[in-house]
This record gives structure tokens, C-alpha cells and sequence, in this order.
């Protein structure tokens, strides 16, 4: 078993908070002017800053496990141009890698933000070259009955008001008009059975979302646990393919720096050593969607797939061509377990008590069995046995975000290793939006130890490019730009003519982000001591 450093590291690398009950998220970005100055923000931030260690745990009299977990998280990170205005030495900083240094903005083109998404359309916040972000500080809270953010959310952003000075700056400019002074997040609320409002593990375009995450060595105490686990969000063993056994967790050093990564050495970011051990990149990317678009967009294609499907309700249409773009069903059933309207339906029905009973607590042994086995159900597929995209395109958006075995060059139904796929994982944050102009959206985060190696290629080959999938120049026709292709093909059966999906707009537009480098609690304590020494 790997041993993580769990006081050292950030919770947000280890958790993600949304799926702990914490469903709103405030991000504030913050302007350095004086290195002192804030060096001695960072100091008294520092002290709040929420690790990775395991939440405290009891048993009430009925046997109920009870959490104590935090009544807010706080995290934090620094742009490469944050840590050059707190003054890290020039050794430390020149050895960044080029992707972080250059900046989000910067690698434009290389991410496919082009068109609606260029630069130029981004939140003003992030077209302010005289004032660029320095740190980033999120905190995240849980809901009130009402569904509402706790109090506390607003009590530790008034605490971070009154701690930045003059120096260190608070800066607005989040929405299209800019009026914005954070960024907040928040899933989208339901109303439960007995009248209280909570978290819905959804998006805006209606699909179910957060599925999947990586799994990591460290991540469990528990060998068993981690095994489980690690079921469609590890690594595939070669071999006879079997769900239960054939998953093993990825190795901690492709999302925590210092630790071995998936070839077995130990990721380099910057030196010393100790300064970027425990620590990790992340990218903060707001991306808005246009639920209009999708709405028509998806109408009209229905209505094309029900004149050459002839007798398909619009019912099965409308959610056949989502399904057949996203990969999923909008319950997140994937198309590999139920390739066609009628057997999604049959699953759909045989485990609709499932989400009931994700919610509740405790179960019994049988519950928590059929829990299992529709968890094994959602993550535990592979595409060996759909070479050809009859099942699940292959130019769907999860098959794209997570090829998972499909592009091992060995690929049959007894190979299913792809080392390739291993070195591209990231683990995704973040949470839906909706700005005060009626914007909604999605925060994007994510985290690796190679923003080059794994983000960008990710974004650059696989979402916007389609040769690895051999379609050519078509991009992801969820999230992809439009620049060279606007059409997603969809098989169809044996001897028939695939359903193209032409005309396709640009659901999704980026509307800013940046890189940022999380740094471990020994790292934060070099940056406020200023005492970071490379030799």
C-alpha cells in the first residue's frame, strides 16, 4: 500500500468536496502588489487551509457512522505570475514547466479556444494584463434545509475581505458584464421527498455528472476498498478481462508530485524538492454552456432520427442521440451496458432504488449489494468488446475524456491494458454556475502533476482532434470546438448507413481560466517565511 502525506497535502487533491456534502463553492482571485505584503497573507490564510487528512468518525447509539467534517473548507493556489510577484527565487521559478509559466491564456490555441471561446470573449477578470490573477482561494460550504449556502460562507469571505490589504487586492470582473466580485458554484438543488432542498449530482444539460473520477494508491486504508474503487476509475490489467479483478488503482505520482508516477519515476516540476513534493497543478476553467443551443440542436436531430428509425417515439429519439453524443443515458447509465432505448429502460427500471439508496444511511447487506452492483454497472466497462463504435460511438464525449482500453494497439477481447490512457488521467473538481445574467455553466477544475501531459493533451487530441479515434477532424461533439468539423458520426447496425449528426454548434465556450500550482503545507509555510532556498 502507498502512504500519502496527508496532513501535507490539500484536501481538494484528495476529495472531492461536492460529493462529501459541500455543494457551493465561492473562488476568489486575488492581486499581489507588494512581495511582504503578501507573504503575510498567505501566512494568515495558511492557518485554515484544509488538508487531506481523514475527517474525524464515530457511531451513534443506532450504529449510524457520523463524519465531523469541517463547517468550510479552504484552499489555495498561486499562478506562475503569483508566485513571481511573492518573490520565489528565479532558480525556482525558471524550472517551472513551460505550459504553467506561459499561462492558460497563452496556450489558446493549443487548448482549441478559438472563436467564442478566444481570449478576447473571456470574463473581464481575465483581460486585465495591469492586474493578472495571483492566488486563487476557494471555500466550499454545505446547504441549509432550504437549500441555501451556510452562513459561514459569507462569515470567511468577510474574514478574507478584511485580511487583504492594500497590497493584496480581491479582484472582480467574474460574468459577462463583469460585475461579478467571486465566482460562485453550486450543484443544482431538488426538492426531497420531505420538502428540504438538495444536491442533484447533475449538470445543466441534464446528464448525471461526476462519474468515474481516477483512483489513486493512497487514496484507502483499506486494500479491499481501494480495489473497489478502483473499478473503472483505475488502471486495466493485460489479460482475460473480468470487472471485479481486472482494475487496479493508478499509481499517486500522476496527480501528487514527489510520489512515483505511472513509469515509475518521480514527476520533476521545480526545485527544491521539497518545495514541490505533496503538491500539484490545477486547472480552473469556466465553460459556459448554451442550453439553448443544445435544446434546439437536439430537437432537430431527434426529429431526423425518427424519419430513418421509423416508429421511434420522440421520447426515445430526443434521448438516443443525447445518449449516442454524451455516451451515457442522462442518468448516467453508459451506452457499453445499454446500447439501445428499450434495454436502458429495463436497467433504468431494475435499479431505480438505487439513488435512494446512495442517500441513505445506514443500509443493510442486501442494499449495499445492490449498490455495488450498479456502481459496477456505471464504471465497471471496457470497449474491447466494441471495437467498432455499435454500442457507444467513438466519438463520444466520454469515450473521448476516458479511451479507457480503446486505444491499446493489442486491443481484442482478451488484451486491455493501454499505458497510453494511464499517463492522460485527471482528476476533475468543480461544479455547475449561474451568473447573476441568467449564464449557466460549468467551473472546470482539474488536477494533475503534467498540465502538459495530461490536461493539454487530453484537450488538444482527444476533444478537439479526432485522428486517434480515426474521425478524422471531427472534434467531441459535446465540448469540442467547430473550427475544422461540425458533424458527429453515429453507427448504425450491420449494412446500414451511419446517422450523421451534422451542423453540430458549439455547445460549450470557454469564458477564462488559468493554471495554478497547489503547493503542500510545507510549501505554503517556505512562501510565507519567504524562505524558499534551491541549493
Amino acid at each position: 500500500m502507498t502512504t500519502l502525506e496527508l496532513a501535507d497535502i490539500q484536501g481538494n487533491i484528495y476529495r472531492p468536496y461536492g460529493r462529501f456534502g459541500f455543494p457551493f463553492t465561492r473562488h476568489l482571485f486575488f492581486h499581489v502588489s507588494d512581495a511582504a505584503a503578501g507573504r503575510a497573507f498567505v501566512d494568515a490564510v495558511r492557518a485554515r487551509v484544509t488538508t487531506a487528512e481523514p475527517w474525524y468518525a464515530s457511531e451513534d447509539a443506532s450504529g449510524t457512522r457520523i463524519v465531523a467534517k469541517p463547517p468550510v473548507t479552504l484552499n489555495i493556489g498561486f499562478s506562475f505570475m503569483g508566485l513571481h510577484a511573492l518573490a520565489l527565487p528565479t532558480r525556482t521559478l525558471r524550472l517551472m514547466p513551460d505550459e504553467f509559466v506561459d499561462g492558460m491564456g497563452c496556450r489558446a490555441a493549443i487548448l482549441g479556444d478559438a472563436g467564442g471561446s478566444a481570449p478576447d470573449h473571456w470574463d473581464p477578470i481575465w483581460r486585465e494584463p495591469e492586474h493578472p490573477v495571483h492566488i486563487w482561494i476557494s471555500l466550499n460550504v454545505g446547504a441549509t434545509p432550504d437549500g441555501t449556502p451556510l452562513p459561514v460562507l459569507d462569515e470567511w469571505t468577510a474574514w478574507l475581505e478584511r485580511l487583504a490589504a492594500d497590497a493584496v487586492t480581491l479582484i472582480g470582473g467574474h460574468g459577462a458584464n463583469g460585475t461579478g466580485r467571486w465566482q460562485d458554484s453550486a450543484a443544482i438543488m431538488e426538492t426531497a421527498p420531505d420538502g428540504t432542498r438538495r444536491a442533484a449530482a447533475r449538470e445543466h444539460f441534464g446528464f448525471t455528472d461526476g462519474i468515474s473520477d481516477p483512483v489513486f494508491r493512497g487514496q484507502f486504508d483499506d486494500p479491499a476498498a481501494e480495489k473497489l474503487a478502483a473499478i473503472g476509475g483505475g488502471k486495466l490489467a493485460t489479460g482475460t478481462y473480468d470487472a471485479a479483478t481486472s482494475w487496479s488503482a493508478l499509481e499517486a505520482g500522476e496527480f501528487i508530485l514527489g510520489q512515483p508516477d505511472e513509469g515509475q519515476q518521480l514527476p520533476v516540476a521545480t526545485q527544491p524538492a521539497m518545495f514541490a513534493r505533496n503538491g500539484t497543478f490545477m486547472v480552473w476553467r469556466k465553460l459556459k454552456q448554451d442550453i439553448a443551443a443544445w435544446d434546439t440542436d437536439m430537437a432537430a436531430k431527434a426529429a431526423l432520427w425518427q424519419a430513418v428509425n421509423p416508429g421511434t417515439s420522440a421520447e426515445e429519439a430526443g434521448e438516443t442521440v443525447r445518449a449516442k453524443i454524451v455516451g451515457r443515458w442522462r442518468n448516467g447509465i453508459p451506452l457499453i451496458a445499454a446500447p439501445t432505448w428499450a434495454e436502458y429502460r429495463g436497467l433504468d427500471d431494475e435499479y431505480a432504488a438505487c439513488i435512494a439508496i446512495a442517500l441513505r444511511k445506514p443500509r443493510d447487506s442486501a442494499e449495499a449489494q445492490r449498490l455495488a452492483k450498479f456502481n459496477l454497472l456505471m464504471t465497471g466497462f471496457r470497449y474491447g468488446e466494441d471495437r467498432d463504435g455499435a454500442k457507444c460511438p467513438i466519438g463520444a464525449h466520454i469515450r473521448r475524456a476516458n479511451p479507457r482500453d480503446m486505444l491499446d494497439p493489442k486491443l481484442s477481447a482478451t488484451v486491455g491494458a493501454s499505458t497510453l490512457t494511464n499517463r492522460r488521467r485527471i482528476l476533475r473538481r468543480g461544479l455547475p454556475y449561474e451568473d447573476a445574467g441568467g449564464e449557466k455553466g460549468i467551473v472546470f477544475m482539474a488536477i494533475c502533476s503534467s498540465l502538459f501531459r495530461q490536461f493539454e493533451f487530453i484537450q488538444q487530441q482527444w476533444m478537439n482532434y479526432g485522428l486517434d479515434f480515426d474521425a478524422g477532424n471531427d472534434a467531441c461533439p459535446l465540448i469540442g470546438n467547430r473550427t475544422l468539423s461540425d458533424k458527429h458520426v453515429i453507427p448504425a447496425g450491420a449494412g446500414t448507413a451511419p446517422f450523421i449528426a451534422a451542423g453540430l454548434p458549439e455547445f460549450v465556450q470557454t469564458r477564462g481560466g488559468e493554471y495554478f500550482f497547489l503547493p503542500s503545507l510545507t510549501a505554503l509555510r517556505m512562501i510565507a517565511m519567504g524562505t524558499v532556498d534551491p541549493t
